[in-house]
């Protein structure tokens, strides 16, 4: 199979099976806000803030490791090289994980009393820390999996793994939610728990049936190999995590500081109501953009900066295409959005708000992949270590002044620099000649186009929020991006040329 169309299924696969996750994810999350409340998704939001910087120790840079590794020596057809360095990547993750479980057992009613503020989170904070080890295993076979272009074995194990966490959620939170909050954000945690260790026994099997596969020689690979790439990310990550950690802890602090008496509801509707909507279309972005880390990896050691570049162009185009259309068609239909998902508009200016940052956001998400494959994932870690301090210092001052609107902007100035310190290092890297008329320009100039044409529609033709109607409004929407994005230039014959030779098989250059 042809290299380039290789990598768009292997894209296309996981970005379909993450988007049906994702709209899952949206439809299971709508239903624990209307079992739990906002207190009780505040509440969660709180805990899962422990528990990321718990993910970040277990994790500690190993699936980042397996896929560079692994790309390298299979690239190479040296099988033995490649389960040598599993087994370190293994090893490591074993330990790591193992001592972050252990850690955040420990310390789980420290950190609940102390740092949230919540004692009624400790329960449930020990209850993930059983999800730990096996969360760290899974990360290094999904790193292989990556790096050997069988993503279709990551996207199986996610869908089982999303089946079984909604299912023991639904079940645990019919116990658990008469018994208050506490124990429907329990419920919410163990579910999570039951998938991990669900998810750990399906990958393990599927990944000892495919390193059988492989053949060729090779060398031992020594795990100085594998903590040179996981180390300085993992140290780094550690930082960018306990800020992030710090930032979420201080958001309901200073909320009430600035004299919400809903302080944690708020916040709730911000991180669990919001956010999700501005993060489902990441989906497709997150595939697309972690297929090109073992893509860019091999053309960079082997010296091809015209395909590095190439690689890096078509990247940004589709991503700040499909990143303005998803910002367009959310803020103009952003509560009936929140209708059809939540029942309600309470999240509605929320998302509004957030949408147009979603171009940024992915853009940043694409640069830091390309930064990763070209080796320069110490620096990404850099930059997001400078970005998370940013924000802590700014929650602290804003959101006691401004409220859950200085949260947003906190958000806002965050992504931006972030986004800006990646591209500038990235354009050091690579020779990438871009074209802002036709990648920003036109796209940005078809979304605003497109909304303003709905919105006089919608003013014509009053409607009731359904699902029916969101569907149709955003097919509207979509029809009329493509077709002023053609006008303005933005799909052009040289985009209609890559398609067709990606679907040909014929690698069009």
């Amino acid at each position: 199979m042809n290299r380039a169309k290789k990598y768009f299924i292997n894209a296309l696969i996981l970005s379909a099976c993450t988007l049906l996750m994702r709209t899952v994810s949206v439809a299971f999350n709508a239903f624990c806000v209307n079992k739990v409340g906002s207190e009780g998704m505040g509440l969660f939001s709180l805990v899962m803030s422990v528990y990321t910087f718990a993910v970040t120790l277990a994790t500690s840079g190993v699936n980042l490791a397996a896929t560079r590794l692994v790309a390298l020596y299979f690239g190479k057809n040296e099988g033995a090289s490649v389960k040598s360095a599993m087994k370190k990547c293994l090893l490591y993750s074993a330990c790591f994980g193992a001592a972050a479980s252990i850690l955040l057992f420990i310390f789980s009613s420290f950190a609940a009393e102390h740092f949230l503020n919540e004692p009624r989170a400790a329960m449930s904070i020990r209850a993930l820390s059983l999800s730990l080890l096996p969360l760290s295993l899974c990360s290094a076979f999904s790193g292989y999996y990556a790096a050997v272009r069988r993503v279709y074995k990551n996207a199986i194990s996610q869908v089982l793994e999303q089946t079984v966490k909604i299912s023991s959620c639904t079940f645990l939170l019919s116990l658990f939610v008469p018994r208050g909050v506490e124990y429907a954000c329990l419920a919410l945690v163990l579910g999570g728990t039951i998938s991990e260790i669900f998810s750990f026994f399906v990958q393990i099997l599927s990944y000892i049936a495919d390193i059988r596969t492989l053949k060729g020689g090779g060398k031992k690979v020594k795990m100085r190999e594998v903590t040179s790439i996981s180390l300085p990310v993992a140290f780094s990550a550690y930082v960018r995590s306990g800020l992030v950690t710090v930032e979420h802890i201080l958001i309901p602090i200073g909320l009430t500081a600035y004299g919400d008496p809903n302080a944690l509801a708020t916040y709730g509707i911000v991180s669990a109501v919001a956010l999700p909507i501005v993060l489902y279309p990441s989906s497709f972005v997150g595939a697309f953009s972690g297929q090109v880390i073992p893509e860019i990896t091999e053309f960079h050691a082997a010296g091809n900066k015209k395909e590095v570049a190439y690689i890096t162009s078509r990247a940004f185009f589709v991503t700040l295409f499909f990143s303005m259309l998803c910002a367009g068609m959310l803020s103009t239909f952003a509560s009936d959005f929140c209708n059809v998902i939540y029942s309600s508009e309470e999240g509605a200016k929320y998302l509004r708000a957030l949408a147009p940052l979603m171009p940024v956001m992915f853009l940043d998400t694409v640069t830091d992949s390309v930064l990763k494959g070209l080796g320069k994932q110490f620096y990404t870690m850099c930059v997001n270590i400078a970005d998370a301090a940013i924000s802590v210092l700014l929650v602290w001052l804003l959101v006691p002044q401004m409220g859950v609107y200085g949260y947003i902007v906190v958000i806002y100035v965050s992504e931006c620099v972030n986004t800006v310190f990646s591209i500038w290092k990235l354009l050091s890297l690579v020779d990438m000649k871009i074209n802002l008329a036709k990648i920003l320009l036109s796209p940005l100039a078809a979304a605003i186009g497109a909304a303003n044409i709905c919105n006089i529609l919608l003013s014509l033709a009053p409607h009731k929020a359904s699902a029916a109607t969101l569907i149709f409004e955003c097919v509207v929407y979509i029809l009329c991006y493509f077709a002023l994005a053609a006008c303005l230039g933005a799909i052009g014959k040289e985009e209609r040329t890559w398609l067709g030779g990606v679907v040909k098989e014929k690698a069009v250059r």
